[in-house]
């Protein structure tokens, strides 16, 4: 058989792609102007499933693909959960809210009570690790945490007495508390917080910074910017498709970048650097703040709603930067 020319498989590639996105609208699903083959699998997730609960056939190829939808789960012990309160120490799961304190057996779905020594209550998103130890951190009280006897500790810190854990975040390389004007770095082998200087973005909140895996980004309304590691830059970032949002509602499934909040859903294209409209099954409106992960699966909870993702990632990368130790 004859080589063919560069042309000719080129021509080939793109009849292909007209092919697949005729295929996905004429199957009901939405392929948006300028969307090609990275785009097309969450293009077939918007096809309506069909009467027998599988999707039908694209491009004359048998295909079983599951979509991305949301199922109700039921838990044991405990079936109030709010997301934001959990937190791991990379061996167990466990919600905690004021004097609200349980446990995790993630195979049996059950909640049991826990018992802390030296701290009883308080909450998760408090929670936040260094990379080797797991601290406590809401204003006054400072606490270190020993996992193998459960007992958390009064800490002192130098720099800074009374950082907030939710504001805390890192780059992979430092510690760092953000929260308005007041930014510190710290240094983990002495405990203590130095002040920070930041270029171009002076004054923001840890809890709305985040990442894609590769860069990392500010998000807080209409601000946008993203970080130069190496200079300390924070400079202005432009999205397509959507412009404001807030990062502590941005999530990940450990494939896909999603913004949840309320009713608008969006899924991130990195190499575009463009949101596309989301659309899920059986839960349609929901802050992405409340999703968590065991390790497996990811869950939304919010008191008395409570859901599972049927489309389980085979590792989960928290896109907040935060070192708080949230599922």
């Amino acid at each position: 058989m004859p080589t063919q020319t560069i042309a000719q498989q080129l021509q080939k590639l793109i009849t292909a792609k007209s092919d697949i996105a005729d295929a996905i609208t004429a199957k009901g699903g939405t392929v948006n102007s300028g969307d090609g083959f990275e785009e097309f699998p969450a293009d077939i997730d918007s096809i309506p499933i069909s009467s027998s609960g599988l999707l039908t056939s694209i491009h004359c190829k048998p295909m079983r693909k599951k979509r991305t939808s949301w199922e109700t789960k039921s838990w044991s012990g405990y079936s109030s959960v709010d997301g934001h309160y959990i937190w791991t120490d990379e061996k167990n799961i466990y919600y905690s809210s004021s004097s609200t304190q349980y446990v995790l057996d993630k195979s049996t779905s059950t909640w049991s009570t826990k018992t802390w020594s030296g701290l009883t209550s308080f909450y998760g998103y408090g929670v936040w690790t260094d990379g080797e130890n797991i601290y406590y951190s809401n204003a006054s009280n400072q606490y270190v945490l020993n996992k193998s006897t459960s007992t958390w500790s009064e800490k002192t810190w130098s720099g800074l007495s009374n950082p907030i854990g939710s504001s805390i975040w890192t780059d992979d390389a430092d510690i760092y508390y953000s929260f308005g004007s007041t930014q510190y770095v710290l240094n983990k082998s002495t405990s203590t917080w130095s002040t920070k200087t930041w270029n171009g973005l002076t004054s923001f909140i840890g809890q709305n910074i985040w990442t894609d895996g590769e860069h990392i980004y500010y998000s807080y309304g209409a601000n946008q910017y993203v970080l130069n590691k190496s200079t300390s830059t924070w400079s202005i970032k432009t999205w397509t498709g959507l412009t404001s949002f807030n990062g502590n509602n941005i999530w990940t499934d450990g494939t896909n970048i999603y913004y949840s909040s309320s009713s608008d859903q969006y899924v991130l294209n990195k190499s575009t650097l463009t949101w596309r409209t989301k659309t899920w099954s059986e839960l349609t409106s929901f802050g992405g703040y409340n999703i968590w992960s065991d390790g497996e699966n990811i869950y939304y909870s919010s008191t008395s709603n409570q859901y599972i993702l049927t489309k389980t990632p085979t590792t989960y990368l928290s896109p907040k930067l935060t070192p708080s130790l949230q599922g």
